[in-house]
């Protein structure tokens, strides 16, 4: 089994949740990219567009908080479940660089 597992995109924030913090104080933040790009697919270059949901803990669930709607960022992590009865991916931020906005 192949342990490799990271993703780096980049997308405008679209939403965020408010800030919370876990039973252990640390702060955990749920949010939304926007992504928009040109990829090539068979031969053929295409738009593609997506919504991903992205779990920032620490220090950068601090930073991502004030970071303004419609900024660009770009963001490398993990894919993991959502929770244990909710399987649906989410990124989890390992580096984040802010490219647009504030």
């Amino acid at each position: 089994m192949s342990a490799e597992n990271t993703l780096r995109i980049t997308g405008s924030l679209v939403a965020k949740e408010s800030l919370r913090w876990t039973p252990a104080r640390v702060p955990v933040l749920e949010f939304r990219i926007e992504h928009l790009s040109r990829q090539m697919e068979a031969g053929t270059e295409r738009e593609v567009s997506c919504e991903l949901t992205i779990r920032a803990l620490g220090p950068a669930a601090q930073q991502i908080e004030v970071v303004a709607l419609g900024s660009t960022m770009l963001i490398e992590g993990f894919i993991a479940a959502k929770s244990a009865k909710n399987r649906a991916p989410v990124l989890h931020v390992r580096t984040f660089e802010l490219l647009e906005g504030n």
